[in-house]
C-alpha cells in the first residue's frame, strides 16, 4: 500500500511539473473556472428571484450545495477524468496492455495514473462558494457538523470514483459502447438539491444512482441539521460501490484480449 501511495505521489508530481511549464494555461484555467462558477451562481440567483425556497432549501443553503458539488467536480476533473475520458481508446489501440505490466493495481493506474492539477482550482473555488453560501444564510456551523461534512465529502469522492470506473468498464464487454455522456448527464443532477425533483427521481437519485450523496446529503448535515446517521450510511455506500466496481473490473479483465496480440 505504501509503495502504491508513493507511486501515485510521484505521478502527481510529474503532472504538476508538466502543468506549471505552461503558465499561460494556469491563467486561462483560472479565468474559465471563475467564469463558469459565476455563471452557475448567476443561474441560481435567477431562480431565487422568483422564489424564496427551492425544494425547501434557502438561497444560502443552495449556494453551499453548489460549492460542495463544485468541490467534488473539481476532484473528478483533476484526478479521474484525465484517465477515463479516453479509456475506451486505450482498450481499442492496445495501450492498456502497458498498464497490466506495471507494479501497481491496474484499476488504480487506469483511473488515477495521470492528473490535471490545474483543475484543482475548481476545488479551491468550490470551498470558497461553500463559505459564501453559509455566510449568506447566516448559518453557524459546528465542529461536529464540519467533521461530518468532511467525512461525507470523502465518501462522495470515493463514490464518484467508483461509479465513474464502473461506467467506463462497460467497454470490456462492448468495445464500441461508451456511457460517458450518460454518466455526465446523471452527474449534473447533483448540482441541485435532490428535493427539487419528483418522488420517482428522488428515489432513483438516492437508492439507484447515489446522486444525493454527492452534495445534497453533505450540506444537509452541515447546514440544515441533518442526522449524523448519514455519515456511516454514506461510507457504507462508498464501500459497496468500490466492491461492486472491483468485481466488475476483475470480470472485465478476464474478458480482455490484447489489441496488439
Amino acid at each position: 500500500m505504501l509503495k502504491t501511495v508513493k507511486l501515485f505521489g510521484t505521478l502527481f508530481s510529474l503532472s504538476v511539473r508538466r502543468s506549471v511549464t505552461f503558465r499561460a494555461d494556469l491563467l486561462f484555467e483560472l479565468v474559465v473556472t471563475i467564469v463558469a462558477a459565476a455563471a452557475s451562481l448567476a443561474a441560481l440567483g435567477v431562480v431565487y428571484t422568483r422564489t424564496d425556497s427551492l425544494g425547501g432549501w434557502s438561497a444560502g443553503e443552495a449556494i453551499a450545495l453548489l460549492g460542495t458539488f463544485q468541490t467534488i467536480n473539481g476532484l473528478r476533473a483533476a484526478l479521474v477524468e484525465p484517465n477515463l475520458q479516453w479509456f475506451g481508446e486505450q482498450i481499442k489501440n492496445g495501450r492498456f496492455d502497458a498498464l497490466l505490466l506495471q507494479p501497481a493495481p491496474t484499476i488504480l493506474l487506469a483511473s488515477l495514473g495521470t492528473s490535471a492539477p490545474l483543475a484543482l482550482i475548481q476545488v479551491a473555488l468550490g470551498l470558497g462558494i461553500v463559505v459564501f453560501g453559509l455566510t449568506h444564510a447566516a448559518i453557524a456551523i459546528t465542529l461536529v457538523g464540519t467533521l461530518a461534512w468532511l467525512a461525507l465529502l470523502l465518501a462522495a469522492t470515493v463514490t464518484m470514483w467508483a461509479t465513474r470506473v464502473l461506467f467506463a468498464s462497460v467497454v470490456f464487454w462492448a468495445l464500441g459502447l461508451s456511457f460517458d455522456v450518460v454518466y455526465e448527464a446523471i452527474w449534473q443532477f447533483a448540482r441541485y438539491p435532490v428535493q427539487v425533483y419528483g418522488a420517482p427521481l428522488q428515489l432513483i437519485f438516492t437508492y439507484v444512482f447515489p446522486v444525493a450523496l454527492i452534495a445534497t446529503v453533505p450540506v444537509d448535515v452541515l447546514a440544515r441539521g441533518g442526522g449524523l446517521v448519514a455519515v456511516p450510511v454514506a461510507l457504507g455506500v462508498a464501500g459497496a460501490a468500490c466492491a461492486v466496481t472491483g468485481l466488475a473490473w476483475r470480470a472485465g479483465l478476464r474478458r480482455y484480449t490484447s489489441a496488439t496480440s
